[in-house]
């Protein structure tokens, strides 16, 4: 397959600021400020995810925004700056006042195609040491409003049952700040998402190995209340004066520095289990 030149991206160095939302994943992702856009440790395996031509559009739609690539200088620990490769991607979380966050990793399989016997057993080892291996899912991290992010401990400690509590806390912000209908509002969409994903993901012939969901919704009763419950608040004219683009929640599929696109190989079986269990966890949320 030809490979394609991925777009430079020229970045204003005084806007990039550390990424307070990072919640899970290999440190380093910066937050370009103002623009909509992060920017994370270049993978190679990950840009070639992105930037391939057999992706269609449709599971696109689920995947953050790719801008391209570019070269950022950072202090290193002597204080000598250090210049690394990044990819440009969108920030899932730009716009939302009280953000509350979520990273689940998807798939019981964490080991990528072609490694070593090492590491195979010591990822499946680490798939048995969490829900991975028997829901195919595993919280990562997660973070809302008001608290620290959760210990990234206690999340690979979670158990099925305790991963309830954990949604129930992730969840609770919603209802405390908003309602208790604007909190099934948010579970009823993530699982509508979650599910459309899962249809698309039926359709496509790859393989994403040690992938997550990134689950972002708004605990803001102020922006939710401009967005939804006060439409009276607009201009005579109808018009708005407020130039947030409205979205309360987010879903995206992240993380692709172990996935692949195999033409002929069918869909990835062991992600979609994932899905489906997830889809079910959170309908069971929906009971509480």
């Amino acid at each position: 397959m030809p490979e394609r030149e991925s777009k430079r991206i020229v970045l204003d160095a005084s806007k990039v600021r550390e990424f307070d939302f990072q919640v899970a994943g290999h440190p380093g992702v910066l937050e370009v400020e103002g623009d909509g856009m992060i920017i994370k440790p270049l993978d190679q395996r990950e840009l070639e995810f992105y930037e391939c031509p057999g992706i269609p559009s449709e599971l696109r739609s689920f995947m953050p925004l790719f801008y391209g690539t570019v070269e950022h200088a950072r202090a290193t620990s002597s204080g000598s700056p250090e210049k690394k490769k990044y990819l440009c991607l969108g920030n899932l979380i730009h716009g939302f006042k009280e953000p509350c966050v979520m990273d689940i990793k998807v798939g019981s399989r964490l080991y990528d195609i072609g490694v070593t016997a090492e590491k195979r057993r010591s990822r499946i080892e680490a798939a048995n040491a969490t829900t991975a291996s028997t829901l195919g899912i595993f919280i990562m991290g997660m973070r809302v409003h008001g608290q620290p992010a959760a210990d990234l401990q206690w999340c690979r400690d979670l158990t099925p049952t305790t991963m309830m509590d954990a949604l129930d806390m992730y969840f609770a912000p919603a209802e405390q700040h908003v309602s208790a209908e604007y909190r099934r509002q948010v579970v009823e969409q993530f699982i509508k998402e979650i599910s459309e994903l899962k249809a698309v993901l039926e359709q496509c012939e790859t393989r994403m190995y040690s992938g997550s969901l990134l689950l972002v919704y708004e605990a803001s009763k102020e922006r939710y209340e401009a967005l939804v419950a006060k439409p009276d608040a607009d201009n005579e004219d109808g018009s708005s004066d407020s130039d947030d683009d409205g979205v309360l929640i987010n879903m995206r599929a992240i993380d692709f520095a172990h996935s692949h696109w195999i033409p002929g190989q069918g869909c990835d079986d062991l992600y979609l289990a994932g899905l489906s269990n997830l889809i079910k966890i959170l309908g069971t949320t929906l009971q509480k």
